[in-house]
């Protein structure tokens, strides 16, 4: 009988000695590191890559409040989400560049030619 009074306690007492989960600071700078890679890379200048670049300052704005509030479990989600958009947009303003690189040796190739 006293197994479980014990256990039940023994949930309890860590149920709430835990009291939620630590601040998620190493996933705030590292979406704060992605956002200024996209930023870096030129995502302001490519439609599809500023879109994602503004999803993700908004969600790392969002993660701050949580955070502020002791949500650290949503605003670990949604800095998931923020690294995820801020990768995105790096990937599409490289993907902008590289198009932009190709086009301009195709115009070279075309003077060359005539």
């Amino acid at each position: 009988m006293t197994r479980p009074s014990t256990l039940l306690a023994l949930v309890l007492l860590l149920g709430t000695g835990c009291g939620g989960s630590p601040p998620p600071t190493d996933k705030l700078a590292q979406s704060v590191a992605s956002v200024r890679a996209a930023e870096e890379v030129g995502a302001k200048t490519d439609p599809q890559a500023a879109l994602h670049l503004k999803l993700a300052q908004e969600g790392l704005e969002q993660a701050k409040r949580l955070m502020a509030d002791k949500e650290n479990k949503r605003a670990e989600l949604i800095l998931m989400r923020a690294d995820a958009d801020a990768e995105l947009a790096v990937a599409l303003a490289k993907e902008a560049n590289m198009k932009a690189e190709a086009e301009k040796a195709k115009e070279d190739v075309r003077a060359l030619k005539r």
